[in-house]
């Protein structure tokens, strides 16, 4: 990130905190995340743990957190980083994670990276590491090639297409590790993750996500 980037979104988070709080999906002044006229998330229905590793999501893949998350990830409102975070902090804080855990984000393809300016999921985990008071390790998952869009893939397409896509890129200096990613689907790419995780010897206690979406949600596209 270029010094004048760094410098407009510092100047952007500081006209955030003096501004009055502001629904997620459309902007209009609330007192919550979402205004009424948007309504509230729609509490998950899937299973809230994969492969045996608990899941906390905040919501089903559905408006207005759906809308939310695509303002957020694609159309360079990162500071909703913040606001979307809080959805999932109460059910984080009865997790009790020990002081030696740290958040590890889903990394983005370098490619990706540059051409969003951020990756959704390291501000995700940076939110929370702070809120928490518990480390973020950023850096310590890495993707080894870039995966094609996973929409339109059946589960098996899924999950080839993730397979070896992620690596350790150096030993997580936490024991324990909780993921974090903006969306879970079939779970594939959390378990690309988890295999690579495996080989630095942490714990992975959970992961977390804003939303859980089915593999026949269209409208969420897999542009990671």
């Amino acid at each position: 990130m270029g010094r004048m980037q760094l410098l407009a979104r510092v100047v952007s988070g500081l006209l955030d905190a003096l501004a009055p709080p502001r629904c997620a999906a459309c902007d209009a002044p609330c007192v919550a995340a979402f205004c009424d006229k948007c309504g509230a998330v729609s509490p998950a229905t899937a299973a809230s743990e994969l492969d045996g590793v608990p899941l906390l999501v905040a919501g089903d893949y559905a408006p207005p957190l759906s809308t939310a998350i695509a303002r957020f990830k694609y159309e360079g409102r990162a500071e909703l980083s913040r606001c979307l975070a809080s959805l999932v902090l109460p059910a984080l804080e009865q997790w009790g994670l020990p002081r030696d855990t740290a958040f590890v984000p889903v990394p983005l393809h370098p490619r990706r990276l540059v051409e969003r300016g951020y990756n959704q999921a390291g501000l995700l985990a940076q939110e929370l590491a702070r809120s928490s008071r518990l480390a973020c390790e950023p850096r310590v998952l890495r993707r080894a090639r870039e995966t094609e869009r996973q929409v339109g893939k059946s589960r098996a397409g899924r999950l080839t297409n993730a397979n070896g896509a992620f690596e350790l890129r150096h030993q997580p200096v936490a024991a324990n590790i909780v993921l974090v990613d903006d969306v879970v689907t079939t779970g594939s790419t959390v378990r690309a993750c988890a295999q690579a995780l495996a080989q630095g010897g942490a714990t992975l206690l959970g992961v977390v996500a804003l939303a859980r979406a089915l593999p026949d949600q269209a409208a969420y596209s897999q542009r990671r």
